[in-house]
């Protein structure tokens, strides 16, 4: 008999990129779930409408904070610099969306809210998984 002297398929050819498709569609979908939770509690009890920005800047945080913890967690490395590269990467899609829908950017005063929760998210996310390997 011949031997196989093909290289054995290990299934992904990036694991790098594997890790951030995964990560992005953890976040994205922790952010889903916690926005239509905190829209069904909005529909149906007594919350104030003024709880709207707060409770979709903490979905946008722990969306972000899942997405550098899932991504930490798959790499193994520069824990910290993950989560800050996840913040980064979701307060720069906020930029860019920001830009194309008012052609301008308005971050003062409560506006300010949701980018820095995204980047703190992000940081947390790192942190966390930072210190659960005990690094």
């Amino acid at each position: 008999m011949a031997k196989n002297l093909r290289k054995p398929k290990t299934g992904v050819k990036n694991p790098a990129a594997a890790a951030l498709l995964l990560s992005f569609g953890c976040g994205v979908g922790v952010c889903i779930l916690l926005l239509a939770l905190a829209a069904f509690l909005l529909t149906h009890t007594g919350l104030p409408l003024s709880a709207v920005r707060p409770m979709a800047c903490m979905a946008a945080a722990v969306g972000a904070a899942v997405s550098a913890a899932v991504l930490a967690r798959r790499l193994q490395k520069r824990l910290l610099l993950c989560g800050l590269g996840c913040g980064a990467f979701y307060t720069v899609c906020l930029l860019a969306a920001t830009l194309l829908a008012n052609g301008r950017l308005d971050w003062q005063g409560s506006n300010a809210m949701l980018p820095l929760a995204l980047l703190l998210g992000g940081l947390l996310g790192g942190a966390l998984t930072a210190l659960r390997a005990g690094r």
